[in-house]
């Protein structure tokens, strides 16, 4: 389901993310993001798709009772999608989100090219975040910062949230 949420803000954003993420189910996800232009009409002989162009996003999921997991658009410097500055990119890594390659204090290096974070209350495995510390409210910092940072319109943002099969 895609919902929108008008006249909005940055505090606004980050304070319904962390509801929203405290309220994931197991293998839940929501993605929170620009809106996607309509898809480009097929063209060619075999009547084929452009690709659409990018877009900003944030996502996340719950993969159990303890662990959440988020990912932010990949800069194109490793494989992303998305022209990301080099001053965004270090503020972006300043807040907290992990770049392929970084040691990964979780062991579950992803093979996406995104920047990402994964956060868990389970005192006997590793986290990406501070002990004593709600891991929805820290994701939400992170996404709603990223998008921020991104210049997303806080606004225009979509919000679609599903059950990950």
């Amino acid at each position: 389901m895609e919902e929108t949420y008008g006249d909005t803000t940055c505090e606004q954003v980050e304070k319904h993310l962390a509801r929203t993420l405290a309220d994931l189910g197991v293998n839940e996800f929501v993605i929170v993001g620009e809106p996607q232009p309509p898809a480009p009409p097929r063209t060619g002989l075999l009547r084929r798709r452009p690709a659409p162009p990018p877009s900003r996003y944030v996502q996340f999921r719950r993969d159990d009772e303890t662990a959440w997991y988020g990912e932010c658009v990949g800069a194109t410097r490793f494989g992303g999608d998305w022209e990301v500055p080099e001053e965004v990119h270090d503020r972006l890594r300043s807040l907290g989100w992990l770049a392929p390659g970084d040691p990964d204090p979780t062991g579950t290096q992803p093979s996406y090219p995104h920047y990402w974070q994964c956060v868990t209350t389970d005192p006997d495995r590793p986290s990406g975040h501070e002990p004593g510390t709600d891991p929805a409210t820290e994701l939400a910092r992170l996404g709603a910062a990223a998008l921020d940072l991104l210049g997303v319109d806080p606004w225009s943002l979509t919000w679609r949230r599903e059950l990950n099969y």
